[in-house]
């Protein structure tokens, strides 16, 4: 099967990268070594596979394209450190397949995850990899819409500020690290793209009594994100809390009852969660 025969599936989302200076970009900013274990969603065509071979000491590539198989095997030939895996992402037991690579390649100490993502399965790709307590994971670099970039690493106060900024910081810090244009793809987005890299926290940055709680308070703050928080959380009957529980909740951190969710930090996110949490009538 020739390169030029395989045309991208509109319904997987595939906007194959094949510009060199941004793949090699790309791989430049995750900083990999020998010690490094890479899982690079989405393959596509190589491009970036083989520049990471180079640098990395195993990729594992995972692909649910199955007609990429001929122009992925020629790869795995030529560098003796890929190993592909054709199957979805979010099915595939990421635990394992690292289990299984570290017992037979000792020199490996870190996970780093790269990756050109498909642009409609973006944020449950990447929240499946934080939530998913992945082993030796270091950081994550994704080449991913510049909206969700910039909600991703969005500080309180803006318009691009949610539940995903909160979600994802809780979890690692985020830098946007720099923006792609549409031509550098086949076929071309009509938007733009941006890169951005998330360093794993090895601790959470604040205490949390129950993190499920905390994600549930997250998910009903910017349900509707111009209604004003205590209405928002109250409204949320899978919190089991009063009005009153969360005037006091908001209280405790100095705000009054007409704030909205966009304008409170994390920290701030996290105190209320904990406060609620014993307030609940549905103790989770």
């Amino acid at each position: 099967m020739k390169n030029s025969t395989i045309k991208p599936i509109k319904s997987l989302g595939q906007n194959f990268l094949n510009d060199m200076n941004i793949v090699r970009h790309i791989v430049e900013s995750a900083d990999l070594t020998q010690e490094d274990m890479v899982i690079e969603v989405g393959p596509g065509m190589g491009a970036m596979t083989g520049e990471l071979a180079t640098y990395a000491g195993l990729v594992l590539a995972v692909e649910i394209d199955e007609r990429l198989q001929p122009v992925l095997s020629v790869l795995e030939t030529i560098h003796g450190n890929i190993k592909v895996v054709y199957d979805d992402i979010l099915k595939v037991n990421i635990r394992n397949l690292i289990e299984e690579q570290f017992a037979a390649n000792p020199q490996l100490q870190r996970v780093k995850i790269i990756s050109n993502l498909p642009y409609y399965i973006t944020t449950p790709i990447i929240m499946a990899f934080l939530e998913g307590d992945v082993p030796y994971l270091h950081s994550m670099t994704f080449m991913v819409q510049k909206e969700v970039g910039q909600r991703m690493t969005a500080t309180p106060g803006g318009k691009e500020y949610g539940a995903l900024s909160v979600s994802v910081g809780f979890f690692a810090e985020g830098k946007m690290l720099f923006t792609v244009p549409p031509h550098c793809f086949n076929p071309q987005p009509n938007v733009d793209s941006c890169v951005v890299r998330l360093l794993i926290r090895e601790n959470p940055p604040y205490e949390l009594e129950n993190k499920e709680y905390f994600f549930k308070i997250i998910k009903a703050s910017f349900c509707q994100r111009r209604k004003m928080l205590v209405n928002s959380l109250t409204n949320a009957g899978y919190l089991g809390i009063t009005r009153e529980d969360v005037r006091e909740a908001l209280a405790s951190i100095n705000r009054n009852e007409l704030v909205r969710g966009e304008v409170l930090s994390p920290e701030e996110f996290a105190t209320i969660a904990n406060f609620l949490l014993h307030k609940s009538s549905l103790r989770v």
